[in-house]
């Protein structure tokens, strides 16, 4: 670095760290000032180290680890090392960069040195700290650099990544680059690909660290294969994008060398994007991530611009997640909910529920329309009724057989990997008392486990365990949604706190049971619920606390007025489905009017 941009540098962190500042103590601090530079993933100091002096991040940003967890990050003008440095105590947490960074040290005695001899450098320190920290609290738009990687010659790389810039624009300032771009802002030929050691790596780090307070996100197009260039994308990566051809080579390629091992403590999440070049649903998803370790994976059909923002809502940590609860029949007034949510264009970028609920999300993951689910549907639980399929009940009262045929016609062979939108699903696990999330695999398995009612349908075995219904354990699971990421969290639960379906006067005699059944003699029926529904309902009852707890994770929540219909009236579809769209309808126009949906 030359002297001139050195002493620019220098002026300019000093002035972020104690404002206003005057010449004598700026030249002081400069003498005295140490310049460190750490390469990405480097560690600047470790939890437990004695204390060697305050550092200014100058450039670039650094995070600051306790355990196995990021607990804050440190951007330019911040300080880093000084809680040791005023208690005398070793280093308190491990520091290691999130980029190429340039940091101003200031040792101990030298730090000393020019407090004593300028003890007003310590109250502005203290101050400009301070008001750095409240507006850092007010304001969390911090920016996201993004390296988009393309895994073979068949990926559109420019139009990929310009269609995703103009999605992440829609959030927030976006500047889009590749090493040509670069090297004409700079304005030297050649010095985007420049090695680590050569002397201009300093001004190519420092002129990239300088456009992150400018824009909301920075996407560096790498280049095609291993190059200088591509390594400084990754160095500088807050999130890696791995782009590929759907139907292309899905094997490692040479460039996915060059990350880091993504289980280090803030190493950048890695995202997988398949290119779809239509509507048919994906398939094979499984060869792409049995050998590459990505933190999530997404279907991007290569000219939908909504699959793109849904893209860019991931990106920034906005995304929309949308929880289905279980509840017999009455989950169909979820399709209502989600017809709603459609007509008010409020996107959903990742769905989940249980049971009843669970199938509903699945086939909105499927990309089915309302009115095809509400076709599908019909023609399983009207036409075909596997709810009719009793048998001898020696493991439950009602047949596998008839159900699973049913499921067969819906789902296939589909894995929950090639679902348009990301998707899970909760069953409970008998032999280990705990929810099990289901978020891989096949499909049919994983909804017949979350809607397994004990006693009623058989278990399913899943990895020699029995797994049954979801809702006994969490049948409404916004919480599961939220720790994976979800920026606001919508619920629709069809659970009801009083139900007017197991009131009665008296038990009646089996007799009475019996000629209500089948109606003999024509006697007024007994109203009084069948043992199916009462097991159902007591199968959500058994989470009812639960359920509470875990839709407080739900930043809005949906409750379609249902009571008047029962846990297996099965043939209201349509009605059920009216009344949750009417519903939900409603409900969204006065959080529009209230300003929850911003």
């Amino acid at each position: 670095m030359n002297a001139d941009l050195q002493r620019d540098r220098f002026a300019a962190a000093a002035s972020r760290l104690f404002g206003a500042i005057g010449d004598a103590a700026l030249a002081r601090l400069e003498a005295l000032a140490q310049w460190v530079e750490v390469r990405r993933s480097q560690f600047l100091f470790h939890e437990g180290d004695a204390c060697d002096g305050v550092y200014v991040v100058a450039s670039g940003r650094v995070r600051v680890v306790r355990g196995n967890g990021v607990v804050a990050e440190v951007w330019p003008g911040e300080t880093v090392g000084e809680m040791s440095f005023f208690t005398h105590q070793p280093r308190s947490a491990s520091v290691v960069a999130a980029r190429d960074t340039l940091l101003i040290k200031f040792p101990n005695d030298a730090f000393d040195h020019v407090i004593a001899l300028h003890p007003e450098l310590m109250r502005q320190l203290l101050r400009v700290q301070f008001a750095r920290l409240q507006q850092r609290k007010r304001d969390s738009q911090e920016a996201i650099d993004v390296a988009v990687i393309a895994l073979g010659d068949d990926v559109p790389l420019r139009d990929f990544t310009t269609r995703l810039a103009t999605a992440t624009s829609a959030i927030g300032e976006t500047l889009l680059l590749d090493a040509d771009i670069v090297d004409q802002r700079i304005g030297v030929p050649g010095i985007a690909r420049v090695p680590e050691n050569d002397p201009n790596d300093a001004r190519v780090v420092g002129w990239l660290n300088e456009q992150e307070p400018l824009h909301r996100f920075i996407i560096h197009e790498a280049d095609r294969g291993i190059s200088e260039w591509t390594e400084r994308c990754i160095r500088q990566a807050d999130r890696v994008v791995l782009v590929a051809n759907a139907n292309g080579d899905a094997s490692l390629h040479a460039v996915e060398a060059l990350l880091e091992d993504s289980t280090r403590v803030g190493a950048p999440r890695r995202m997988l994007v398949l290119l779809h070049q239509d509507d048919r649903l994906p398939h094979d998803t499984l060869q792409w991530l049995k050998n590459r370790r990505v933190d999530e994976h997404h279907h991007v059909r290569i000219h939908n611009s909504d699959d793109y923002a849904r893209l860019a809502r991931f990106l920034a940590g906005r995304a929309i997640g949308l929880v289905l609860g279980g509840g017999g029949a009455r989950g169909f007034a979820h399709i209502g909910v989600l017809r709603a949510l459609r007509d008010a264009r409020i996107p959903i970028d990742m769905v989940g529920g249980t049971s009843m609920g669970a199938s509903m999300a699945a086939q909105w993951a499927l990309g089915w329309s309302p009115k095809r689910m509400l076709e599908e549907n019909r023609r399983v639980w009207v036409k075909l009724r596997p709810q009719k399929d009793y048998t001898l009940p020696l493991v439950s009262i009602l047949g596998a057989k008839i159900a699973a045929k049913c499921t067969r016609l819906m789902y296939g062979d589909t894995q929950i990997e090639d679902l348009w939108l990301r998707f899970f699903c909760v069953s409970s696990d008998l032999s280990r008392a705990h929810a099990v999330v289901h978020d891989s695999g096949s499909l049919l398995t994983a909804l017949t486990a979350s809607a397994s009612v004990a006693g009623i349908t058989p278990p399913v075995l899943m990895d020699g365990r029995l797994h049954v219904d979801g809702a006994f354990l969490n049948n409404v699971p916004a919480d599961i949604m939220r720790e994976r990421g979800c920026g606001r969290v919508i619920a629709s639960e069809v659970t009801v706190e009083e139900d007017e379906a197991f009131v009665s006067d008296r038990v009646p005699t089996p007799w009475e049971l019996v000629r209500n059944k089948f109606r003999i003699r024509k006697k007024a029926a007994v109203k009084f619920p069948s043992i199916v529904e009462i097991m159902v309902r007591a199968s959500m009852l058994a989470s009812s606390r639960q359920q509470d707890d875990a839709v407080k994770s739900a930043d809005l929540v949906f409750h379609p007025p249902i009571n008047r219909f029962g846990l297996l009236e099965f043939e209201a579809i349509e009605k059920l489905e009216q009344c949750g769209y009417e519903d939900a309808r409603e409900q969204i126009e006065k959080w529009r009017v209230a300003g929850s949906l911003q």
